[in-house]
C-alpha cells in the first residue's frame, strides 16, 4: 500500500523525464524603466504566493480517496460537472485516458483518466508582452486555475470518485501531449498547445480520476496544424532565442523538445515573464481570421 492508503494507478517509468520545479520563477521581480505601482507589485506578489501554496495543496488531494471506488458515470453527471466548472471560470474542458509515456519518473498518479481544464489569459494583458501587466496576468491564471482545479477535484472526490489535482504550475506528467490527445488543440512550434478559441493564450490544469469519461467530441484541427507549420512567428520573435526551428526528438523517449528550457526561463526572469510567443501568435489574436 502507498503512503495515502491506496495503491497508485501509475508510477512514472521514464527515467529521462524528471520533474523539476522552476524555483527561479518564485524569485522573479517586476522590472520596468518606469516606477512600478506599489499596488501592482502587491497584487503580483500575492499571485505568486497563491500559486506556490496552490501547488502544494494540489499535491495533498491524493489524500481522502481511500473509500472512493465509484467509476460509473452518466452524461448528466458530466453536464453538471461542466456547468460547475464554467461557473468557476473554466473556459475549456476535455477528456482523455492518461498517456503513461509522458509521466515524470517515479511520481505516483491516482486515477487512470484525465479531465483537462483550460483558462484563458486575457488578450488586453498579453498584448503588452513583455511587460509588468503580462507577468501579473500569467500568475493570476496560475493562481485562479490552481484554486478551481482543487475545488473540482474535491467535487469528484465527494461523489465517490478517486481523483487527484495536478496544478497548472506543474503536475506529475507533461500536460501538452495529454491536452492534444483530448482534442482541445494542436502542439505549436513554441512548445505550447494552440487552441481554436485562444491560440496559445491559456493555461492548463488536469484532474486524474477513476471516473468513467464521457465520449469525447473530435475536432478537425488539420488546418490549424498546417497554418502553424507555415507560420513561425513564435520562432522568429522569441526574445530568448529558445524556440527551435526544428524540434528535437529523443531516443527511447516519446518527448519532443520544442524549446530550450534554460533559455526560456532566463527570458521569463529577465523580461517580466516574457510571454512574447503568446503575443505574436496570429492564432491567439481575438480578431483573427477563421483558420
Amino acid at each position: 500500500m502507498s503512503e495515502v492508503g491506496i495503491e497508485p494507478t501509475y508510477i512514472g517509468k521514464n527515467e529521462k523525464l524528471k520533474f523539476i520545479v522552476p524555483q527561479e520563477l518564485f524569485r522573479m521581480k517586476l522590472q520596468s524603466n518606469e516606477k512600478i505601482d506599489p499596488e501592482i507589485s502587491k497584487i503580483y506578489n500575492t499571485y505568486i504566493q497563491e500559486t506556490f501554496i496552490g501547488f502544494q495543496e494540489a499535491r495533498k488531494t491524493k489524500y481522502g480517496n481511500e473509500k472512493n471506488i465509484k467509476t460509473i458515470t452518466t452524461s448528466e453527471f458530466w453536464q453538471e460537472f461542466e456547468k460547475e466548472s464554467k461557473e468557476l471560470g473554466i473556459d475549456l474542458i476535455g477528456y482523455t485516458p492518461l498517456i503513461e509515456d509522458f509521466m515524470f519518473y517515479n511520481l505516483k498518479v491516482y486515477g487512470r483518466n484525465l479531465v483537462i481544464l483550460g483558462m484563458e489569459m486575457l488578450w488586453d494583458e498579453i498584448k503588452t508582452a513583455p511587460s509588468i501587466h503580462c507577468g501579473v496576468e500569467a500568475f493570476r491564471v496560475y493562481s485562479k486555475l490552481g484554486e478551481v482545479t482543487i475545488q473540482l477535484t474535491e467535487y469528484l472526490k465527494e461523489r465517490g470518485y478517486k481523483s487527484e489535482a495536478h496544478h497548472p504550475f506543474g503536475g506529475k506528467f507533461l500536460f501538452p501531449p495529454q491536452v492534444v490527445a483530448a482534442g482541445l488543440g494542436i502542439m505549436g512550434r513554441n512548445g505550447l498547445v494552440i487552441t481554436p478559441e485562444f491560440g496559445p493564450r491559456q493555461r492548463w490544469a488536469i484532474i486524474s480520476t477513476d471516473a468513467e469519461l464521457p465520449t469525447p467530441v473530435k475536432s478537425d484541427l488539420i488546418h490549424m496544424e498546417e497554418y502553424c507549420k507555415d507560420c513561425g512567428a513564435c520562432i522568429r520573435g522569441c526574445k530568448g532565442g529558445a524556440a527551435y526551428e526544428t524540434p528535437i526528438y529523443h531516443e527511447e523517449s516519446p518527448v519532443i523538445t520544442h524549446i530550450d528550457r534554460s533559455k526560456c526561463i532566463d527570458s521569463l526572469i529577465n523580461n517580466n515573464y516574457c510571454s512574447y510567443c503568446l503575443k505574436v501568435c496570429p492564432q491567439g489574436h481575438p480578431q483573427k481570421k477563421p483558420i
